[in-house]
């Protein structure tokens, strides 16, 4: 990874530090998650980092001294993490970070925390939304949109997914490297220019500044025209990205809607199919139903003339019976007459 205003490289004069490593972060993004464990990572090498929570004083006005702990710090690591857009003291802190790297020759180091450097650079997604968010501080924005694409030009860092610790190591790694006294045991971190007795009679801000003014005035003013040209391109591409967003919302909930309404009617179709199966099956239970009670109304009438049928055949029968016993009677009663009047005629016979 490069890096850029390294004063060790370049063999121009830097002014002593403070602080080795400056943190620019946004709080309620990262401060106990990635920053925090950074700041633990870069504690164990022993580089002095102003890390906010941490290393002010109770009591301190926490806006003038985080701008005087960036102009004494000799790298900043910008953490561009989702809502660092939204936060109009840490673009602030931004723009103190890039004035310092053109006037102090401050080493910046971007860490595009899940953030993609693109929407950094032309400020769209989270950031164009937050830059949005930030219309009251109108005189304000053209300077942060110029930040923004400034740090995303830089070379860094950039993390998606998997092992924040490993990711972590490399920034470190980066950091020593830039300071280059990895091998210094008898200095504290990068902090080697506070300790070294020589330093203050080398140091000669009137030259520093003379030499910085004169080399990079031109540089600056074309950079300066071409981030104004990128934020007016880069404000065109917004809104046009913002309107399609916004037709692609639009569109998501119609869609949204639509698969609604779609599997209501499905299933509303469903229920009608099974409630004409139903209704029929009913209307068919119904016929048979009529048909069932018709035939047991039968049997029961068939039952009832069948008992009645017995009921005369029984009769019948005894009835039968009677007449056979009546002429039988009949018979012996002619028989007993014929028999009575045998005897009369004997015994009128028998008396003569």
């Amino acid at each position: 990874m490069a890096s850029q205003g390294d004063a060790s490289s370049s063999g121009s004069v830097t002014p002593p530090y403070r602080h080795d490593v400056f943190l620019s972060f946004r709080g309620k993004d990262t401060r106990s998650g990635f920053t925090y464990h950074l700041y633990k990572a870069l504690e164990r090498e022993k580089i002095k980092t102003f890390f906010d929570d941490r290393t002010l004083k109770r009591g301190e006005n926490i806006s003038t001294a985080l701008l005087q702990a960036i102009e004494v710090s000799r790298i900043s690591v910008v953490i561009c993490s989702e809502n660092y857009g939204s936060s109009g003291w840490c673009l602030d802190e931004l723009v103190r970070i890039l004035e310092c790297q053109k006037s102090k020759q401050q080493v910046v180091i971007p860490v595009f925390y899940k953030v993609d450097p693109a929407h950094v650079r032309h400020q769209i997604g989270s950031f164009g939304e937050a830059l949005a968010g930030l219309k009251y501080n109108e005189d304000k924005v053209p300077k942060w949109r110029a930040a923004l694409t400034q740090v995303a030009n830089l070379s860094g860092w950039t993390y998606v997914n998997g092992y924040e610790s490993d990711f972590i190591e490399k920034i470190v790694k980066e950091i020593l490297d830039v300071g280059g006294v990895r091998n210094e045991t008898d200095l504290n971190g990068l902090n080697y220019q506070e300790n070294n007795k020589y330093w203050e009679d080398v140091y000669n801000p009137t030259l520093l500044h003379h030499q910085m003014n004169t080399v990079d005035s031109d540089v600056y003013n074309k950079t300066y025209l071409k981030l104004q040209k990128e934020m007016e391109e880069a404000d065109v591409y917004n809104k046009t990205y913002n309107k399609l967003q916004k037709e692609i919302e639009e569109a998501d909930v119609y869609n949204k809607t639509y698969n609604k309404l779609k599997k209501e009617i499905e299933e509303a179709d469903v229920y009608n199919k099974t409630y004409d199966k139903l209704q029929k099956e009913m209307e068919e239970a119904d016929v048979y139903n009529k048909t069932y009670n018709k035939l047991q109304r039968e049997m029961e009438e068939a039952d009832v003339y069948n008992k009645t049928l017995f009921r005369l055949q029984k009769e019948t029968e005894e009835a039968d019976v009677y007449n056979k016993t009546l002429l039988r009677l009949q018979k012996e009663a002619q028989d007993a007459d014929v028999y009575n009047k045998t005897l009369l005629r004997l015994q009128k016979e028998i008396n003569q």
